[in-house]
């Protein structure tokens, strides 16, 4: 007998395939899981909210500093001309202090530790400026009190700012602008040997009161014994270097020479500096550093008046006072721990080292030649040289 198929069948036999038993239940709890992130706290929201709000205040309190900074630094501050040292004939230590006591000796502290820095003179019937080279300051404590600032400044007969500035009288305003660092030491330096031109034994100051005196922590004083410099300080005429004494060269420093050479000449002897117990202001500063860095610092003087020149051989006799651990320990070490550095006119970097060169616009260092290289040939060491 067959059966019949209903039209519903299709339906019937889809639900026919489902399981029998009931589908489980989903069970919800009204309790809160452990991983959902509770509320926030009033205390701690309030908590980061002030941080931020500190964080945030000192950040832009930061940014107005700089702002003020490069504003000063920018901008002509008027100082006062207290005094007028004289040094010889030509030259004179000017003595400037700001008119307002405010904090324009901040801006150059930082600028004493850090190497070789300048300002900038205004001549104000021109509207030209110049730039000069601060003196270190002999007290530091009184010379920060009174904001005091002092200058080495010859008298240029064909100079605009030169001849302005000599012709001011005590109490006179003079406008200035800085810093402006021009070499920076770096921290691995540890000898330097530097040749200074007339007026430039400023910067070789600078890069003493850098050395010895800038980055000094109390109670660390012994740290930088291992520190040295060499100066060798060429003027035209005595007076500038008044009562100088050389000190005496290195043992064995005479660079290697022909034995034939003896038969076309002969060496020349250098005369003895005039002897004088007066000493002018620069010798006297340099006598002191002397004195307080026994054997740290060394000094040379050359006078053109007495025959007396950076030469060949006072180059090398100078080189010859860098050590020669680069021999003794087999490896080199960095050229940033010896300098050569040379400051003065453009004929006085050409003579020692070959001049400048101007490069799209801009003045570079350019190749170093001359005497420096010749030396550094004959007494090779890894040295860094930087024509100021």
């Amino acid at each position: 007998m067959l059966a019949r198929c209903s039209r519903e069948a299709p339906k019937n036999l889809k639900s026919a395939s489902l399981p029998l038993w009931p589908r489980p239940r989903l069970r919800y709890s009204s309790s809160i899981p452990e991983s959902l992130p509770k509320a926030p706290n009033a205390r701690n929201s309030a908590y980061r909210r002030t941080v931020t709000a500190v964080a945030l205040g000192a950040g832009l309190y930061a940014l107005w500093q700089a702002y003020l900074y490069s504003l000063k630094r920018d901008s002509f501050v008027p100082y006062t001309l207290v005094a007028k040292e004289p040094v010889s004939s030509t030259a004179s230590i000017f003595h400037l202090e700001p008119k307002q006591q405010d904090r324009n000796y901040e801006i150059y502290k930082d600028a004493w530790r850090r190497g070789i820095w300048h300002v900038e003179f205004k001549q104000p019937q021109l509207q030209i400026v110049r730039a000069y080279t601060p003196l270190p300051p002999v007290d530091e404590k009184s010379a920060e009190e009174k904001g005091q600032i002092r200058f080495l400044i010859r008298k240029d007969p064909h100079g605009e700012v030169s001849s302005y500035l000599h012709r001011l009288h005590i109490g006179a305003d003079i406008e200035m602008r800085g810093p402006n660092l021009e070499y920076e030491l770096s921290p691995e330096v540890r000898q330097v040997v530097f040749f200074a031109g007339g007026t430039s034994i400023a910067p070789a100051l600078q890069v003493a009161h850098a050395l010895f005196e800038g980055g000094r922590a109390p109670g660390n004083e012994g740290a930088d014994r291992d520190r040295k410099l060499h100066i060798l300080w060429a003027n035209r005429m005595r007076e500038d270097c008044l009562g100088g004494v050389s000190d005496d060269p290195p043992a064995e420093s005479s660079p290697p020479k022909p034995t034939w050479s003896g038969f076309f000449s002969k060496p020349k002897r250098k005369p003895p500096p005039p002897v004088s117990q007066e000493k002018g202001v620069i010798v006297q500063e340099l006598e002191a550093l002397k004195r307080r860095y026994p054997g740290q610092i060394t000094v040379e003087y050359f006078v053109n008046a007495e025959d007396t020149w950076i030469d060949e051989d006072a180059v090398f006799q100078a080189l010859s006072r860098f050590d020669d651990k680069d021999f003794s320990t087999g490896y080199a070490t960095s050229q940033e721990q010896r300098q050569i550095i040379i400051s003065g006119p453009p004929g006085f970097i050409a003579y020692l080292a070959g001049p400048k060169e101007w490069r799209n616009g801009r003045e570079e260092q350019g190749a170093v030649s001359k005497l420096v290289a010749h030396a550094i040939s004959k007494n090779p060491h890894n040295v860094k040289v930087w024509k100021i």
